[in-house]
C-alpha cells in the first residue's frame, strides 16, 4: 500500500494547487493571542476539498506560525508520507502572499499566487488571484473588502480588472463580476447573499443565500485559518457552524433548494472540538 501511495503521490503533483476560488479572508493579520492554535488537522473532520491533489486518501494538515501567531506554513501528512508541495504565506508590510511552495527543486507546480492587501488595522482590503505564466489574463481576479461600523466584513465584490473596453467578454462582464453580502447572528455568520453585479444593481430577486445554523457553544479553533479556503467561512464566527444550506432564487423570488451539509463533531472534557484521533 506504501508504494501505491507514494506512487499517487508523485503522479499527482501536477495537479495540485493551492486552494484559492471564490471564497476569500477575514481579518488576518491582527489576530487575538487568545485564540486557538491548531497544530494539526485531521482533514475529514471538514471534509476533503474538490481539488484535493489526491482525492481518495485522508490526511493531516500540518500548521506553523510566526511568533506573532499568523499562519506561516501548511503541509499535508498523509499518515508519514509528507506531499511534496506546501502552501506558504509571508508577510510584507500591508501585503500577504500566498503560494505554493516546494523544498524538492526536481518538482515542477503552478505557485498559484495570491496576493492580499490589508488596511491600517489589519484587515483585508483587497485579494489580487493571479494566473501562471502564460495562463489566460482575463482570468485574473480582484476582490474588494468592505466593513461595517463593528469591523465585520459585510461585502465582497469580485472584479475581472484585464476586462476592459475593447476586451474579449466586456459585454458579459456585469454577469461575470459578483456582490457577496454577509449577515450575522450574535457572534456567529448567519447568511451570506450572493448576486451578479447585474442583478445586484438591478435589485433583482435572482441570487444565492447560503445560511449557516446549528452552532455549537465550542470555541472556535478555526479562526487563525482564514488565509485557506476550506476554512474562511468558519473563521468569521465565535462558534462552529454543523450545518449549511444553499439555496437559489429566480426573478420572482421562488426559493429552490440547493444542497445541503452537515457535520458531527467529537469534544473533549474542556469542549473543545477533537481536529484527530
Amino acid at each position: 500500500m506504501k508504494k501505491n501511495l507514494l506512487f499517487v503521490l508523485f503522479i499527482s503533483l501536477a495537479f495540485y494547487s493551492c486552494s484559492s476560488n471564490d471564497e476569500d479572508l477575514q481579518e488576518i493579520t491582527n489576530i487575538n493571542n487568545q485564540e486557538l492554535m491548531p497544530e494539526k488537522i485531521l482533514k475529514s473532520i471538514i471534509g476533503l476539498d474538490q481539488n484535493e491533489p489526491i482525492a481518495s486518501y485522508d490526511y493531516y494538515q500540518l500548521f506553523a506560525y510566526n511568533n506573532q501567531g499568523k499562519l506561516i506554513k501548511v503541509t499535508r501528512d498523509y499518515f508519514n508520507f509528507i506531499y511534496p508541495i506546501y502552501v506558504n504565506l509571508e508577510y510584507n508590510g500591508n501585503t500577504i502572499t500566498v503560494e505554493n511552495r516546494s523544498d524538492d527543486t526536481s518538482v515542477i507546480f503552478p505557485k498559484n499566487s495570491v496576493i492580499y492587501t490589508v488596511n491600517n488595522n489589519g484587515k483585508i482590503k483587497e485579494k489580487y488571484v493571479t494566473v501562471p505564466n502564460g495562463g489566460y489574463i482575463y482570468a485574473v481576479k480582484k476582490y474588494y473588502y468592505e466593513y461595517n461600523a463593528d469591523g465585520r466584513l459585510y461585502q465582497i465584490k469580485l472584479t475581472y480588472p484585464n476586462i476592459t473596453p475593447g476586451t474579449p467578454y466586456y459585454f458579459e462582464l456585469d454577469d461575470f463580476e459578483r456582490v457577496d453580502t454577509f449577515f450575522y447572528s450574535g457572534d456567529n455568520l448567519n447568511k451570506i447573499v450572493s448576486q451578479s453585479l447585474k442583478d445586484y444593481k438591478s435589485h433583482s430577486n435572482i441570487r444565492t443565500e447560503t445560511e449557516f445554523s446549528d452552532y455549537d457553544n465550542a470555541k472556535n479553533p478555526f479562526k487563525r485559518l482564514g488565509l485557506l479556503d476550506s476554512y474562511f467561512y468558519r473563521s468569521l464566527s465565535e462558534n462552529n457552524y454543523r450545518k449549511l444550506k444553499t439555496f437559489y432564487y429566480d426573478e420572482n423570488n421562488v426559493q429552490s433548494l440547493s444542497s445541503v451539509s452537515s457535520w458531527t463533531f467529537s469534544y473533549d472534557h474542556n469542549n473543545n472540538i477533537i481536529l484527530g484521533f
